[in-house]
């Protein structure tokens, strides 16, 4: 709000503005003019001073409909209008009370009295308008959807709003935001919110649990700044509740995995009925021989079919019950090596796996269950690109970003190190059309048997989740190369390929 008082002096004689303005002059205030009633509400709209001087008697338009279109204006309907008049009959004085004035001052003026009736009028005027700012100020804290919070720097809250009170119901006693926050996946926090200097934001916080006593942790992200007020620095958080999110977000992952297990269970199945007829015809074998002259290589594949065929499902079974969120440093070789096992026990003989994995590449901490749903999903994109077979690569490197090299290759990338796991084939590729829809939730150019679209939207969010990025080359007729980047602390120096 404009801290300059303002006064719009309205009268159609010359003489009698300048009078005002030398009674006014030294009083601090912006004065605007008005000769004529059209001039006046134009001014009031554009400037909405804090009170109108408004003269009664002029022509075209008289001091009392001025004061009736103040009134009738929304904008400026509670400025406040002292009606000057050289009339002292009380009819006039209720007409203008009537018109929307006021206050009256007759003609001529008492300097003193003027200038203690503005002096007045102009500070209630103030006060009123800071109270309807703050009545509207909290009315829009309040109706947040959102948890509002203010914290000293100690993290004491000072004030909250409705929405984080009923994500954390108060308790007897003083909140601790530091405390109602388990900080312990993001070590640091604390310390940078406490030394922030005001008017700059706070790191913000993804995926956090927010403790509320006698029920449930809650799952929160938090944004926030550090703020000056009453002449200190304050925290000012909003805290979001995204709970019930991420549980319809990991029902979601475990849908989609159930599907990736449903397109995978033919060549399961396929691959059983191999071991299993492997396993039958031996047996037979066993069955027919004389007493006491079985081949031993007959037990031997026996044995070795039924192993092969135990671990191909124990893989499969593995991938399905994989739970979520449980981070641990990952070998980019180990992960890669199951996914082929995997894809080669279930694509079928027309289907081969080759690795190309750079030797020495940094650990990658991550979800593992989450990189399997990565890169089988890409498998099998890869897979269905190739209807009549052929090879899909997958490939590990350390990759080094400057700024200009990632903005080229996506808009989520950032300059920094990155190991980099890619699935390629020598399939169908993909037209511009295709590319520009093909990380769309439920976006498949598959029959609706076959998929349902969430595949490359969960890679991209499970990459994202992990602070990388998803980027795409492909050649119509000649096939596609998914990179999925995940940032790393340090690449190591002879194996990192540099952009510049």
């Amino acid at each position: 709000m404009n801290t300059t008082r303002s006064i719009l002096i309205v009268d159609d004689e010359p003489r009698a503005r300048e009078l005002l303005d030398a009674l006014l002059v030294n009083d601090d205030y912006l004065i605007l003019h008005a000769p004529n009633g059209e001039r006046a509400l134009a001014l009031a709209v554009q400037f909405q001073p804090d009170v109108v001087l408004l003269d009664v008697m002029m022509p075209h338009m008289d001091g009392y409909e001025v004061c009736r279109r103040l009134r009738a204006d929304p904008k400026v309907r509670h400025v406040p209008i002292i009606m000057l008049t050289a009339l002292d009959d009380p009819e006039s004085r209720l007409k203008g009370f009537k018109a929307g004035a006021d206050d009256y001052l007759s003609k001529p003026y008492d300097a003193l009295e003027l200038r203690t009736r503005l002096r007045s009028i102009t500070r209630l005027n103030r006060f009123r308008l800071l109270s309807e700012e703050r009545a509207r100020f909290e009315a829009v804290v309040n109706a947040a959807p959102d948890g509002i919070v203010l914290a000293d720097r100690r993290g004491d809250v000072v004030l909250t709003n409705p929405a984080f009170d009923r994500l954390a119901p108060v308790e007897t006693g003083p909140r601790n935001v530091f405390d109602l926050l388990d900080l312990s996946s993001t070590p640091g926090w604390k310390e940078q919110a406490e030394a922030c200097e005001s008017g700059k934001p706070l790191p913000a916080l993804r995926d956090v649990r927010l403790k509320r006593a006698g029920d449930a942790d809650a799952i929160v992200e938090v944004a926030g700044c550090a703020q000056a007020w009453e002449g200190e620095t304050f925290l000012h958080l909003h805290v979001r509740d995204v709970t019930r999110a991420r549980q319809l977000e990991a029902q979601l992952l475990r849908a989609q995995r159930i599907d990736l297990l449903g397109q995978l269970a033919s060549g399961v199945v396929h691959d059983v009925n191999n071991v299993l007829m492997a396993v039958g015809g031996y047996g037979e074998m066993l069955a027919s021989a004389p007493p006491g002259q079985a081949n031993p290589r007959h037990v031997e594949a026996i044995v070795s079919s039924a192993a092969r065929g135990a671990a191909l499902l124990r893989k499969v079974l593995a991938f399905a019950r994989g739970s979520s969120a449980q981070m641990q440093e990952v070998s980019a070789r180990a992960v890669l090596d199951e996914a082929a096992a995997i894809a080669s026990g279930t694509f079928g003989r027309n289907f081969t796996m080759r690795l190309e994995v750079e030797e020495s590449l940094p650990q990658l901490v991550t979800d593992p269950t989450a990189l399997h749903q990565v890169l089988m999903n890409l498998c099998v994109n890869a897979r269905d690109a190739m209807p009549d077979g052929g090879e899909i690569v997958l490939s590990a490197r350390a990759l080094t970003l400057d700024g200009m090299s990632a903005a080229r290759l996506d808009a989520d990338a950032r300059a920094g190190n990155y190991l980099v796991l890619a699935v390629k084939d020598a399939g169908t590729g993909m037209t511009p059309e295709v590319r520009a829809h093909l990380f769309d939730p439920f976006f498949t150019t598959k029959p609706a048997e076959s998929g349902t679209g969430l595949g490359l939207a969960t890679v991209l969010r499970l990459v994202r989740e992990h602070g990388g990025f998803v980027s795409v080359d492909t050649v119509l007729g000649q096939g596609s190369c998914f990179s999925c980047h995940f940032p790393v602390a340090d690449v190591r120096p002879d194996a990192t390929n540099t952009q510049p």
